[in-house]
């Protein structure tokens, strides 16, 4: 009895370190359910068991909810934007800030995820090298999606044809390239017994200082300088 008090009042002290804003996590989630949405309903073209799904008045539903979908999908990154500017522009910078700690990373990844080696990895930023790789492949895919998208919307008819070709070839690898790396960031935020607190994260916003220390010790401490400029 008296050890499962000694243990309910260290977790009690330990220190919280805000991580994402609420903005943040709203921009994810929302951006999360747009993308599955997008995602379902996109299959039905490619999965001969939802064929049915594709024609008459459910074929029109599916096409609607694709179209509502996408635009949430394009307004997710703008909302995180207009209501958390300066953690928007500090995680961009982020992302495309690479440097000898990243490559560190990416050299010792795998005795990191395999075997739980986590001394070889240099501090890290906000987000590690495979954060960071994982964004700028969203940031692309992003971009070509709403191009590509558009396009495939408004553009029947009135572009040439082999640009709308390509607009769904390019519109059909970015979901292969996002559907994989999503399949991958879900194992490791959701399964790996090392980065619970990232799923946790998204949903209280904060992680325990030894997580932060430990997992993006670069980051924690410019967050600490900050705060006493």
């Amino acid at each position: 009895m008296a050890t499962a008090v000694t243990q309910v009042g260290a977790a009690e002290r330990q220190v919280l370190v805000m991580r994402f804003t609420g903005a943040e996590r709203l921009a994810h989630w929302i951006h999360f359910c747009a993308f599955t949405v997008l995602l379902g309903t996109g299959l039905f073209i490619y999965v001969p068991w939802f064929q049915p799904f594709t024609v008459g008045g459910a074929g029109e539903a599916a096409r609607l909810a694709h179209r509502v979908a996408a635009v949430v999908f394009i307004a997710a990154p703008l909302f995180y934007l207009i209501f958390s500017p300066r953690d928007f522009f500090y995680s961009l910078k982020d992302s495309f800030t690479w440097g000898k700690d990243d490559i560190g990373w990416l050299k010792n990844a795998w005795d990191y995820y395999s075997h739980g080696k986590m001394g070889a990895i240099p501090p890290q930023g906000k987000y590690n090298a495979g954060q960071k790789f994982n964004a700028l492949t969203q940031i692309i895919t992003f971009v070509l999606f709403t191009v590509t998208g558009l396009v495939m919307w408004f553009g029947k008819g009135a572009v040439p044809a082999n640009v709308f070709l390509w607009s769904v070839v390019l519109h059909d690898l970015s979901v292969i390239a996002t559907v994989l790396l999503f399949m991958l960031h879900v194992y490791l935020v959701a399964v790996h017994p090392l980065h619970r607190e990232s799923i946790t994260s998204m949903f209280e916003g904060t992680v325990t200082e030894e997580y932060a220390r430990e997992h993006h010790g670069k980051w924690l401490a410019d967050r600490v300088w900050r705060k006493r400029q």
